[in-house]
């Protein structure tokens, strides 16, 4: 909840009934909160919709101060005299400078602000650090709702926090350089990870090795303003992030032997060894590799921010259960099997989750022949589209897979790839040959881009 004494700071001519509202951005999901910031772009104004969220009971409203809103706000301040109009330059600078001044409260009382990126499995790993951490502070521990990771959600994130908040864990996203620096300093961020280093985005980037630079800001952040208890873990395993040097504040872990942290697979999990110490990280119901590596990530800087704290961790490493949002979820249905992983994909995490389910498939007692793969399109690649869809298709061809659909504007890519695929434009072309797929097969593997909402192929079974 948002604490109306940080928007006295900034307007002191306002007084306020209550201490504790919320907030909101959209008009079209209000629902009764007491703030609403109007943002703007290019072809929008938030102002527009105001009056819809007065109507539902908001009794402030934040603005953009401009001329062709005031013959409106005229009319607003007649018809809703118990309203409060405070106007800006700009809502969301308006919005990100109460951030700023909520993080320095929040550090002043010597509370932890942990920051995660990475171009894969942020969302996820954000949930397991949550868990995890939650197991020592409870309550106190508050992180990013879904995936509020952008110059919006991230002041949203800081400023929806409760009052009894000591551990605040904020997702950081970008698809432009020089976001992620931006992001940290309003969530001035005190300990973090990076998850991965992959072709996310790269239509918007240009090359990985920007993308490198921006995911790795982060890290620069918190080792340039770093404290005693500053902590960063990154993976040695990861080609781009093993060229970070191990310091006081960064540690890595990996199976070459020369990092901080080296682990090896087991039948019951990771093995974890820092010399000193060796942990087993073992939670039966996360199958997938990377998924297994997150935890091991989540884990290790748990530990080192908290290593008095290491059985408590242990404990609750076993007890995390993946959230349902469309990633990496086994689903059981008429006798059938899905893996869906259709809230996004990119070329890395593409790939990974393929050749994951494929070693998975013996441990669920699936012929790889018995299962047909459907994939949707990558987006935000610009110049590599084409050669990416090809080469995730040639991946599938190398692994043996001999059944395939692929969905999007950019499935005739991935026929380019394997030619034995079927590639279908749209969505609605596709379901007409789902049926029969749906008897020839037992398993499948179905992963595409948020846009395409593949996750609606199952409710049709």
């Amino acid at each position: 909840m948002f604490n109306l004494s940080l928007l006295n700071q900034l307007q002191s001519k306002f007084t306020f009934e209550r201490t504790q509202v919320s907030l909101s951005t959209d008009s079209r999901k209000y629902n009764k909160e007491e703030v609403f910031f109007c943002l703007y772009g290019d072809n929008f104004d938030g102002f527009n919709f105001c009056e819809s969220v007065i109507l539902s009971g908001c009794k402030i409203v934040i603005f953009r101060d401009a001329q062709e809103n005031l013959k409106t706000l005229k009319t607003l301040v007649e018809k809703y005299p118990k309203v409060q109009f405070i106007p800006c330059n700009d809502p969301i600078d308006f919005l990100q400078e109460l951030a700023k001044l909520r993080i320095d409260e929040f550090k002043r009382e010597s509370n932890l602000v942990i920051g995660i990126t990475g171009s894969n499995g942020k969302t996820t790993t954000k949930e397991m650090l949550h868990h995890l951490l939650s197991s020592i502070h409870g309550e106190e521990v508050f992180c990013t709702q879904g995936n509020l990771n952008n110059h919006i959600g991230v002041p949203l994130t800081i400023l929806s926090a409760p009052e009894k908040c000591k551990v605040l864990i904020v997702e950081m996203g970008a698809n432009h350089y020089g976001e992620i620096s931006a992001l940290c300093k309003i969530a001035q961020p005190e300990a973090g990870l990076i998850t991965s280093i992959g072709a996310a985005h790269i239509g918007l980037f240009g090359d990985v090795e920007t993308i490198y630079k921006e995911k790795t800001s982060l890290y620069k952040y918190v080792e340039s303003n770093s404290t005693a208890r500053s902590k960063f873990i990154v993976s040695d395993e990861d080609k781009y992030l093993t060229r970070l040097s191990e310091t006081e504040v960064l540690k890595k872990f990996g199976s070459s032997g020369k990092v901080e942290f080296n682990i090896s697979k087991a039948s019951n999990g990771w093995i974890v060894e820092n010399g000193q110490n060796s942990f087993c990280i073992n939670n039966p119901t996360i199958l997938e590799i990377y998924n297994q590596q997150n935890l091991v990530l989540s884990f290790l800087l748990s530990f080192c921010l908290y290593p008095e704290k290491i059985e408590q961790l242990l404990d609750s490493v076993k007890t995390f259960e993946m959230p349902s949002l469309n990633r990496s979820e086994w689903i059981s249905k008429n006798d059938k099997t899905f893996f869906l992983d259709a809230y996004n994909a990119n070329p890395t995490s593409m790939e990974f989750s393929i050749k994951s389910f494929v070693e998975n498939l013996e441990l669920k007692g699936i012929e790889l022949s018995s299962v047909h793969f459907i994939l949707g399109d990558m987006n935000e690649l610009g110049s590599y589209t084409e050669q990416e869809h090809m080469k995730i298709a040639t991946i599938l061809e190398g692994l043996g897979v001999k059944s395939a659909s692929f969905i999007g504007k950019f499935s005739g890519f991935y026929q380019k790839g394997m030619a034995c695929g079927k590639s279908y434009e749209t969505k609605e072309g596709f379901n007409d040959a789902w049926p029969e797929l749906l008897k020839q097969h037992k398993a499948f593997f179905i992963k595409g881009s948020r846009s395409l909402q593949l996750e609606s192929i199952i409710d049709i079974t």
